[in-house]
């Protein structure tokens, strides 16, 4: 009876184990679509070009307020310090299309935009490599052809001929000598305008 008893309470422990165990699995797969569903949930279409973000929106908010120079800037690679997304084209036959990414100042910012660096780079053979040097934002004056609003600063137009998917990373940090208010904010929305030709 005492064997009995104990195979009976074994038997319990290994089945609470075993549920235990699948529910953890259930519950990791369960967070890893929701994940995976967020990182296509903010799609904008202009025309034939489709921008794709690896976050859930398209802001992108300055972390790190300690003003650096602009090598330490380009080599920022913790998490938050720069923003993945990309931009793809579909193509009728005999078609190209033009596109630009703007960067649009959220209206909270409180942060000069005279302290503020802007760097993106490109996706290419597998690793990133500059689009241009690193500039302070610069907001425009009026609207662009291909649609970026006044205020918005345009930091890479691009003419495709051909369908594909093209990788960005963008970083923001604060000018090396700036003196800003520790709490401080600076946000950017990412949008890509375009159309086709």
């Amino acid at each position: 009876m005492d064997n009995s008893y104990k195979t009976k309470n074994i038997l319990f422990i290994i089945l609470g184990i075993s549920v235990i165990l699948i529910l953890v699995v259930i519950f990791s797969f369960i967070m890893f679509f929701k994940h995976q569903k967020n990182n296509v949930n903010e799609v904008i279409k202009n025309s034939v070009v489709t921008m794709n973000y690896k976050t859930s929106t398209a802001d992108f908010k300055l972390a790190n307020l300690t003003p650096m120079s602009n090598e330490v800037g380009k080599a920022l690679r913790t998490e938050g310090s720069y923003f993945d997304f990309a931009v793809s084209s579909q193509l009728d036959e005999d078609s190209s299309v033009q596109y630009e990414i703007a960067l649009i100042k959220d209206s909270e910012s409180t942060i000069s935009d005279n302290d503020v660096v802007i760097y993106l780079e490109k996706q290419n053979s597998g690793s990133y490599a500059k689009v241009d040097d690193p500039k302070i934002f610069m907001p425009s004056k009026k609207k662009t052809s291909l649609g970026s609003p006044a205020k918005s600063m345009v930091v890479d137009k691009v003419t495709l001929s051909s369908e594909k998917v093209v990788n960005y990373r963008l970083r923001m940090w604060i000018r090396e000598g700036a003196v800003v208010d520790p709490s401080g904010v600076y946000s950017v929305k990412v949008k890509v305008f375009g159309q086709a030709n």
